[in-house]
């Protein structure tokens, strides 16, 4: 084999290599120049960009500008001015501060400079073509800093092949601009892309107010703002209600001290807070900005600066968590049921009105044989937004839920997190008349500015949830050994998922050991689930873990299975309740936390009020 002798690199091609890790694409030129900008001091930032950036990127700033002998030194490797020492690099208090990232864009692209300070009388501009630097010269142009990048990836044509389309590319500058605008709501930021205004964000001065420009206008009244302190580190921002969760996270943006960042501790805190309150799979909407020392944290592990590194990410998950989770346990989370007429077929939406207007005929009955005389006689098609399960005429089974009920929920739970509730639960109306049940599946029940129909497994399920949870609190679920073990056939990978869940069914009451090669033995079982099958459970306990491939820590493994558990042991859509286990049902509702949605995340309650209705109905006056 013929040997290479080790030899230095040239500075062009090192400048290449390094432009290879900073420069992905047009937008991450615009994020290194924008940060550039913002270190500047400027108050105003325009890009302009043609082709997606392919062709032109300029960046204008009225910033302090850049003295003509030092010009020069912007394309320089590893030149900068935001480090004089080795200790500043532990107390980085600017966007950027390798130096690295003028000088790899310039060795791609032909670049050009013009900049003005406040102590010059004149402007001045130098070229960059692709390395080969010219000398500063004198050129008209206002105090701060105009930068052009044009022909991108002329020499590496291998990376400029890869870019996407002119609007996929330009997309890609539209997002990372928002993104470095939005914690800086003193400095007006605008974007035109081949000419046409694509972004154009004035100062304010209000954080809130530059923060909603990145969510839709839907999102603006589905708000709780964040604000939150722990010795030097603060948190503020905004969350949104569950309702504004979406399939992608496109809608969270993360910051520390200004700077955007993705981290996993974060996300995963926040999935955290809202757990039981979204569906699975459905990320929350959330603007996060935190301030803390720059010394306990390391933005110098990724060369775009967008990771970091906590000294302390544990103290920074639980702040996340717990602050979140108080601001969503203080405010009412029930949504509303807003019929929507245009949508629907003039009959339906016709059926809807008249079946509210029984409503609130029956409403003030003075029996409940009248009420629910009503009620049989209306037309049976369902309500917006839901279709009730049909039910054969078959004698109704015995209620799975009584107003003694075999798990008793505690007087007053004690909640995880102290509050002071921002927007009050929607509190039922003093009343002579009950709730009335539908299909034996919802319950409607009037308050003090309309109604509310709930749905009775869900809001039960989250209650015998949060009742779990508290026990648990207190020591392992009281369980109760059977008189025959049930044997249940597994697999080898159910064996071992076994294993690891063994702990945590110990927890629970469940005990479960190995009988044989391929099998289980289940000893015992939790009293309060004596309606259930001990070997079903398990075997769907372990038929889901198989299937999921769980690989979840020990909390997480938890309140998967006490889903479980609720879900199995809570009364069912067609089971009928009496007058007072519906009594019963709905005064624990305001007991319990995270009332609004069940422990999967669907909703408990839809709320309508009066407005709505008035809406539908045209009343004068509205």
């Amino acid at each position: 084999m013929n040997r290479r002798s080790i030899h230095q690199l040239s500075p062009s091609l090192v400048n290449r290599i390094a432009a290879g890790e900073v420069i992905e694409r047009p937008a991450s030129v615009v994020k290194e120049l924008v940060e550039n900008a913002i270190d500047a001091g400027a108050t105003d930032i325009t890009v302009e960009t043609e082709d997606g950036g392919r062709e032109l990127i300029r960046i204008i700033d009225n910033g302090s500008g850049i003295p003509p002998a030092e010009l020069p030194l912007a394309f320089a490797p590893h030149a900068t001015s935001k480090l004089t020492c080795d200790d500043d690099l532990f107390n980085i208090n600017t966007m950027g501060f390798r130096g690295e990232a003028l000088a790899s864009i310039g060795s791609v692209c032909h670049a050009r400079i013009l900049s003005r300070t406040v102590e010059s009388d004149a402007a001045y501009e130098i070229l960059n073509r692709g390395g080969d630097i010219s000398d500063p010269q004198a050129a008209p142009g206002n105090v701060g800093t105009t930068l052009e990048i044009r022909n991108l990836f002329f020499n590496v044509p291998a990376r400029r092949k890869f870019l996407k389309g002119a609007s996929t590319e330009s997309g890609h500058i539209s997002d990372i601009l928002l993104r470095l605008a939005l914690p800086h709501p003193h400095i007006a930021f605008r974007l035109l892309s081949g000419g046409r205004k694509s972004i154009d964000l004035p100062a304010v001065g209000s954080l809130e107010q530059r923060l909603l420009a990145a969510w839709p206008e839907e999102f603006h009244d589905q708000r709780l703002p964040l604000d939150t302190r722990d010795a030097e580190i603060r948190i503020t921002g905004i969350v949104g209600l569950p309702e504004t969760a979406n399939p992608t996270a496109r809608y969270q943006f993360f910051y520390l001290n200004g700077r955007h960042i993705r981290d996993r501790f974060i996300q995963h805190a926040l999935r955290e807070a809202y757990r039981g309150l979204t569906e699975p799979g459905r990320q929350p909407a959330a603007i996060l900005l935190i301030t803390m020392p720059p010394q306990d944290v390391d933005v110098n592990v990724h060369p775009t600066k967008s990771e970091v590194r906590f000294r302390d990410s544990g103290r920074i998950h639980g702040l996340i968590l717990s602050s979140i989770r108080e601001r969503l346990l203080g405010s009412d989370l029930t949504p509303s049921a807003i019929p929507k007429p245009a949508e629907a077929p003039q009959e339906a939406t016709g059926d809807v009105r008249s079946r509210l207007a029984d409503f609130f005929k029956t409403a003030y009955a003075p029996t409940q044989q009248r009420m629910e005389t009503e009620w049989a006689a209306a037309p049976q098609s369902p309500a917006p937004q839901y279709t009730p399960p049909q039910y054969s005429p078959a004698p109704p089974p015995p209620p799975a839920f009584s107003a003694e009920p075999s798990l008793p929920l505690p007087a007053a739970p004690a909640p995880t997190f102290t509050a002071t509730p921002t927007r009050s639960l929607p509190s039922i109306a003093p009343s002579q008349t009950p709730a009335i049940q539908l299909h034996n599946s919802y319950l409607v029940t009037q308050t003090e500015d309309g109604l509310l129909i709930i749905d009775q497994h869900a809001l039960h399920e989250r209650i015998m949830y949060e009742d779990l949870l508290a026990r648990l609190a207190r020591g392992p679920l009281e369980s109760q050994r059977l008189l025959i073990p049930e044997v249940l056939s597994v697999s080898g990978r159910q064996l071992a998922l076994l294993e690891q869940l063994q702990p945590l069914l110990v927890k629970l009451g469940i005990e479960v050991a190995a009988f044989g090669p391929d099998s289980v033995a289940i000893q015992a079982f939790p009293s309060f689930l004596d309606k259930l099958s001990p070997s079903q459970f398990v075997k769907d306990l372990l038929d889901r873990g198989d299937q999921e491939q769980l690989d979840m820590h020990e909390e997480e493994l938890l309140h998967g299975i006490l889903d479980m558990m609720s879900c199995k042991a809570a009364i069912k859509a067609g089971d009928p309740l009496t007058p007072q286990e519906i009594e019963s049902l709905l005064n624990r509702r305001d007991l319990v936390d995270r009332s609004s949605n069940c422990p999967h995340g669907r909703p408990t309650t839809l709320r309508l009020s009066l407005r709505d209705l008035e809406k539908q109905f045209k009343r004068t006056g509205f």
